[in-house]
């Protein structure tokens, strides 16, 4: 799975790019860098790029749900 990060506009906006299966370690990559960012900056808009995207393993998957309750 590749999994890219990128700030933008001084670290308001966050492109996160994605392709293959989603694991537990990626969302170890997005997760504090996320928290960090919205710590620094209150609001951040976030643009998610699927390419060639094949879904999430079954502990990414749990890993996203707790994600989105908590941030959305």
């Amino acid at each position: 799975m590749a999994i890219n990060l990128t700030q933008k506009n001084g670290g308001k906006i966050l492109d996160v790019t994605v392709s293959g299966k989603l694991g537990h370690e990626d969302y170890r990559h997005l997760v504090p860098e996320f928290e960090r960012l919205v710590k620094q900056n209150g609001k951040l808009r976030v643009l998610f790029e699927m390419v060639d995207f094949h879904g999430w393993e079954a502990g990414a998957l749990w890993d996203d749900l707790k994600f989105d309750l908590k941030h959305f």
